[in-house]
């Protein structure tokens, strides 16, 4: 067999392997199975959701308000200031396909509204707790400026002990769309524990 031969066998096998969803994963290495659980506002967070979710293979859920924010900024803030003060939990709608008990790894996206936890998010949170035992969890959230402020500690304090809390990172909205290697790169960390 000459070379040309052995790579057209060797990316044959890769191809198959791929069809049929084998992992080259080390002998004895299960694959993580993740999803990226979400929501979004201005789209900012998810286009964050979307990149981790195709860097990853996780399957994406959005969370969204049983009532919608409405989308003049101005009125949202009017809207969501006083939730997000208060700690409140919005109404949200159920989520569709959604079984966490398929998952190892949970990636969870907000936006920092006002220093904290969009309120879907700390409802979805909230909820979820007892689904999410056993599990790795991970906060992402955009800003437009604040950085992480007390969205990661809040987060961690939502979800309690009931699941390991992975170290959070903060992605400014501005630039998200500039920010897919550095969005991979932290996916990348996560799944690997760090």
């Amino acid at each position: 067999m000459n070379r040309r031969e052995f790579v057209k066998g060797i990316g044959a096998v890769a191809g198959v392997a791929a069809i049929h969803g084998f992992s080259f994963a080390n002998e004895g290495e299960k694959k993580m199975k993740c999803a990226v659980v979400y929501f979004s506002w201005s789209g900012n967070t998810r286009f964050a959701a979307e990149t981790i979710a195709k860097k990853t293979g996780a399957d994406l859920y959005e969370i969204k308000a049983e009532t919608p924010y409405n989308s003049n900024y101005g009125k949202c803030c009017d809207e969501a200031k006083p939730e997000c003060y208060g700690k409140t939990l919005r109404s949200i709608k159920p989520i569709e396909g959604l079984d966490l008990a398929k998952y190892d790894l949970v990636f969870v996206g907000s936006p920092n509204w006002w220093g904290t936890m969009a309120p879907p998010v700390r409802t979805w949170v909230t909820q979820s707790k007892e689904a999410l035992k056993g599990k790795k969890v991970c906060l992402f959230q955009t800003h437009g400026g604040g950085g992480m402020q007390r969205v990661g500690k809040e987060f961690a304090e939502t979800v309690g002990d009931a699941a390991t809390v992975l170290s959070p990172k903060a992605f400014g909205g501005s630039s998200i769309k500039s920010s897919v290697k550095a969005l991979e790169d932290f996916a990348d960390e996560r799944i690997a524990g760090k």
